[in-house]
């Protein structure tokens, strides 16, 4: 099979080779790729930031595609269904998995397809058995939910949004950014899309249930908000905390620019403010998530289509002033 592989980390050593097809194991399927998520976590595993294992290695840790071939004691899914794949490792039985938070598994570390197993930037690509959902979904349109949708679910859930909230998304135009707008809208708050994008990416963002499209000054004028979801990091910080009102809540997911801030403490307690971490999200919400697609109630935001040939390409365009919603490659 074609596949993406790169033998040290580096984009300029991510090559198209032949390679064996893998084989699954017990309670393992093997799924003919139809699309394959382009996202910041395969740009740091290609690059070295994140480090992968095993070596050569194929990244690629949201997909989805056809049952090609059951493993021993598979049962289902079957050969032939169309599936997506939940990217997140975990054993079944830790006390974590066991009160449904299967990504804060403790005996995988919430190890992620893709990064610590072979990847799905190929034309086959072996998964568990028990992270495989079966979907009635367009498969591209599918291929964007086990990080970006989920990401975003798990954001929305954490924050608590009642109906009415006044909710600020932060660095909106990105695949997790776009699906926050319409997990905040489903949840009834009233959404700020807050990009620097404005007048590239409003119409985008207005389709998908925004209320405003605003830039960052903008948002500062339109403060206080009661919730604040920011997948970007450390660069928007000082921004996204000085949106918050009384008892705001500001949610993250990410350190795409950065990791460490600095904290006003009286602030945090004298306005009772949570800062509230999120990561991926659960195997039952991510089977709730792909019902919501299904069901028309969330849409994919996508930029753009390659071919498994132009990875480099589509890895670059992540950074795109242009991009809004879901880079794919199709294998």
């Amino acid at each position: 099979m074609r596949a993406a592989v790169f033998p040290a980390p580096g984009l300029e050593n991510l090559k198209i080779e032949d390679v064996p097809v893998p084989r699954p194991g017990p309670g393992e399927v093997l799924i003919r790729v139809a699309y394959v998520g382009v996202n910041p976590l395969d740009y740091n595993v290609v690059a070295g930031a994140v480090k992968a294992s095993p070596m050569p290695h194929i990244p690629g840790s949201e997909f989805a595609g056809v049952v090609e071939e059951v493993g021993p004691g598979v049962s289902s899914p079957q050969r032939g269904d169309a599936v997506v794949v939940y990217n997140r490792l975990y054993c079944g039985h830790c006390r974590y998995c066991l009160s449904g938070e299967t990504q804060m598994c403790e005996i995988t570390g919430g190890a992620i397809i893709g990064v610590s197993t072979q990847g799905a930037m190929a034309e086959y690509a072996v998964a568990p058995a028990k992270n495989v959902e079966p979907t009635r979904a367009d498969l591209r349109d599918a291929a964007t939910l086990p990080i970006g949708a989920l990401t975003a679910f798990n954001m929305a859930r954490r924050a608590s949004i009642r109906p009415g909230e006044r909710v600020a998304v932060v660095g909106a135009t990105g695949n997790v950014g776009t699906y926050l707008i319409q997990f905040a809208k489903l949840l009834g708050g009233e959404v700020y899309a807050v990009t620097r994008r404005k007048e590239r990416a409003g119409s985008v963002l207005r389709a998908l249930g925004a209320d405003h499209v605003v830039a960052p000054e903008e948002a500062r004028e339109a403060a206080p908000f009661d919730v604040v979801l920011d997948p970007t990091g450390a660069g928007s910080w000082e921004l996204s905390f000085s949106l918050l009102g009384r008892g705001g809540r500001y949610v993250t997911a990410g350190a795409l620019t950065g990791s460490e801030v600095r904290l006003d403490l009286r602030r945090l307690y004298g306005m009772q403010i949570s800062v509230i971490g999120a990561t991926g999200g659960t195997r039952g919400d991510f089977r709730l998530v792909v019902r919501l697609l299904e069901a028309s109630k969330i849409k994919a935001a996508i930029h753009g289509v390659y071919p498994l040939a132009d990875v480099k390409r589509a890895l670059e365009e992540l950074r795109s002033a242009d991009r809004v919603g879901k880079i794919l490659v199709a294998p």
